[in-house]
């Protein structure tokens, strides 16, 4: 899945190189139901199907997860050389 297709996503902010950045998931996508909420999983009529969701919204995370690991290891590698 690229990162153009995913629900969630990690903005990392480097203020400068002696500095640790500064990380935070946001939103990418999201759909506004008919009452007005917003929802990052389409409407799911089984179990499986939210199941799904739930997993696919687990690998996201995760993704993010290594992301944010390697945006603090850069800094760490800096300070260690």
């Amino acid at each position: 899945m690229s990162t153009n297709d995913r629900r969630l996503a990690l903005n990392v902010h480097r203020a400068t190189r002696k500095t640790d950045p500064s990380v935070h998931i946001f939103l990418q996508r999201m759909v506004r139901q008919s009452n007005g909420m917003l929802s990052v999983t389409p409407v799911c009529t089984s179990l499986a199907a939210i199941e799904e969701e739930i997993r696919d919204l687990q690998a996201e995370l995760e993704s993010i997860r290594l992301e944010a690991r390697q945006a603090f290891a850069v800094k760490e590698s800096r300070t260690i050389a």
